[in-house]
């Protein structure tokens, strides 16, 4: 609502859709990147797709859509927001935590970390996306980055060579 009230023109931009690269995982007969606005509006509800850093690294590909310099400011500004001390909430996960985000309804990021040179010592992280029953629809532009879009059965991002496993072994 912040940038609502003070740049009405530069959110209106952000319903427009950007290139954003895949950054690899790019599923079999699909560009290398999408083109999903970073906020949509389906159904009653608000959808948010943002990766500041995949968008800026988009512009690799030469076939991409590039983004005007209003574009690039409505950018910037969301990011500002995004990073106000006063808007977001910052956590320490410790050893044992779980976080469960809602990718599309919500912003999240994480700040570095190090590890252990022990793998015995070493965090372990299972990211996990799960498609409830009882779910949202998406924008149908959704479809490039996960394959179905169908609530309860959408298709994750799956590259050729995948291979699912999720080892706890040291």
């Amino acid at each position: 609502n912040r940038m609502l009230e003070a740049r009405p023109d530069l959110l209106a931009l952000l319903f427009d859709p950007v290139a954003t690269d895949r950054r690899g995982e790019v599923p079999a007969g699909m560009k290398p990147y999408t083109e999903i606005p970073p906020l949509s509006w389906h159904e009653g509800h608000l959808t948010v797709y943002y990766q500041r850093q995949y968008i800026d690294s988009a512009s690799r590909f030469p076939d991409s859509m590039s983004l005007t310099p209003e574009h690039v400011e409505a950018l910037d500004m969301f990011d500002r927001l995004a990073n106000d001390p006063d808007l977001h909430l910052s956590m320490r996960l410790r050893p044992g935590d779980m976080q469960f985000v809602y990718n599309h309804g919500q912003l999240h990021d994480r700040t570095g970390f190090l590890d252990w040179p022990e793998p015995e010592r070493r965090r372990h992280l299972l990211r996990l996306w799960l498609s409830m029953p009882g779910d949202r629809p998406l924008p149908p532009v959704f479809a490039q980055r996960y394959g179905s879009i169908k609530i309860g059965d959408r298709g994750g991002i799956v590259t050729p060579g995948t291979r699912l496993h999720a080892p706890i072994d040291v």
